[in-house]
This record gives structure tokens, C-alpha cells and sequence, in this order.
């Protein structure tokens, strides 16, 4: 997935563009888990301009996301996270109309260790 956000946001990850989109990404999971109203936007939109954006793209978003919210958070915020990143993973892919079957999300749940 890195190579999406190189080619959106450069490499610089201490542009403009990156400074922005990781306030963007803080106030939207504050607004997801603390109820505060600061993320004022559409999460989905944007992604869908993104040529070639596939499951097993969202499949490495979820896992990396996992790996460092183990690695932050108490084992039971690790897994708020997680259960968000695949919700909204599911849904992203949902959305882009690229179907999930149950098998991928058996085998997706298994190698971030949450069955």
C-alpha cells in the first residue's frame, strides 16, 4: 500500500500534503473512538480515485494496522483497533464493489492473530 501513498502524497513524509493527511488520520480515529466531531469529511471518497486499489492492498492495511496497534495500545484497545480496521476495511472494499469472501476473511483474521 506504501506505494499508493507515494504517488498521492510524495515521499516526503514531512511535506505539507503528509502533515495534513496524518491530522486528517488523528481526527478521524478520534472522532471514531472518542466521539468528537473532528474529523469533518468523507473516508471513503478519496479512495476512490486510486487506480488499482485491491483486497490484498486492504488485506497489508489491516495487518500493518494491527501490528502497531499491539504494539501501542493495551492488548483490549489493540483489539478496538483491530475490529475497526477490518470494519472498515470490509467496507472500503464493499464500497469499491470488490467482493470479500469468507474464506479471505478467515485467512485475514488469522494472520493478525484475531479469530
Amino acid at each position: 500500500m506504501n506505494h499508493f501513498f507515494a504517488l498521492e502524497l510524495g515521499e516526503d513524509i514531512k511535506s505539507t500534503e503528509w502533515v495534513e493527511h496524518i491530522d486528517l488520520l488523528v481526527n478521524f480515529w478520534a472522532s471514531v473512538f472518542m466521539d468528537e466531531e473532528r474529523y469533518k469529511g468523507d473516508p471513503y471518497g478519496p479512495h476512490f480515485t486510486i487506480i488499482g486499489l485491491e483486497q490484498k492492498d486492504f488485506d497489508k492495511w489491516v495487518e500493518l494496522f494491527s501490528e502497531i496497534s499491539e504494539e501501542v495500545y493495551t492488548p483490549e484497545i489493540a483489539t478496538l483497533f483491530k475490529e475497526k480496521a477490518l470494519y472498515y476495511a470490509q467496507d472500503f472494499m464493499r464500497r469499491l464493489n470488490t467482493s470479500r469472501n469468507e474464506e479471505d476473511l478467515k485467512r485475514l483474521k488469522s494472520k493478525i492473530g484475531w479469530e
